[in-house]
């Protein structure tokens, strides 16, 4: 995801506040020929394994494997999913992987936790990675997209992630997404991530579709009206741009929506 926030101008002296971040509003659409495939086993599994070894072991972030894959990863295979955009050529250009369980069990749980808002299990968005030259394609939003609703049909309450601090903040003033810092900081394969987690309930995302409506908007193309409603999602208006304040507070009202505690 790339940085979209207008800099201040501050030639003319002035000490007015800088405006807020641009939103992103609706991501590039894929490029021809490219689809997203959720990845649970096969010759897809081993494909999506070595594509992100091959990545991971050029910026030195695992070891060498003759399996072709990251060792420190191989023990959430059973409890994990990879997501990944395919090219026109039947190539990897982009994955991510949802690993469901307890936060301590998970990746993210080498990360001492501080926010205990919401229970287990969480789904942790973990392995993302891109081919070199497929950044800013819209490849890394519709990952995200799938992780999210990967996460949202599961019975986890929460989605964490480890991401680097600069990141963060883009998520938060960029796409509106409401993150929030769960946990320590440390340094891990060659930064300082934070972790941070989101909260799986509708109401959390009503700011997001206020600030950021377009781009709401297309994350629920990813859903059906059915988990909309069932999930308490912020409902926007089409062609709008605006929530419908009187069928989301309807849908919340009818008891439809699931519990997740």
């Amino acid at each position: 995801m790339t940085r979209h926030a207008d800099e201040a101008d501050t030639t003319n002296g002035s000490t007015d506040a800088p405006p807020p971040p641009k939103v992103s509003g609706r991501p590039k659409p894929l490029p021809d020929g490219h689809t997203v495939e959720t990845i649970t086993g096969g010759d897809r599994w081993m494909q999506a394994e070595a594509f992100l070894y091959d990545l991971y072991l050029q910026l030195g972030y695992c070891d060498e494997s003759p399996r072709r894959r990251v060792e420190e990863m191989a023990r959430w295979a059973d409890n994990s999913r990879f997501h990944a955009v395919i090219d026109g050529d039947d190539e990897i250009v982009g994955t991510i992987r949802t690993i469901f369980g307890p936060y301590h069990e998970l990746p993210v749980g080498k990360f001492e936790r501080t926010d205990f808002s919401h229970e287990d299990p969480v789904c942790e968005l973990a392995s993302l990675v891109i081919r070199p030259g497929d950044r800013s394609t819209g490849v890394i939003e519709n990952l995200y997209r799938n992780g999210w609703l990967d996460a949202f049909r599961s019975d986890a309450t929460s989605v964490v992630a480890l991401i680097d601090p600069w990141l963060f903040r883009v998520f938060k003033d960029v796409y509106a997404m409401p993150f929030r810092v769960i946990g320590e900081s440390h340094h891990y394969m060659g930064s300082d991530p934070v972790p941070v987690g989101m909260a799986l309930e509708g109401p959390t995302y009503d700011d997001l579709a206020r600030r950021n409506p377009e781009f709401w908007a297309w994350i629920l193309e990813g859903a059906s009206t059915e988990e909309i409603v069932e999930w308490g999602l912020p409902i926007v208006l089409p062609g709008t741009g605006v929530i419908d304040l009187e069928a989301t507070a309807e849908a919340r009202r009818s008891g439809a929506v699931r519990s997740r505690r």
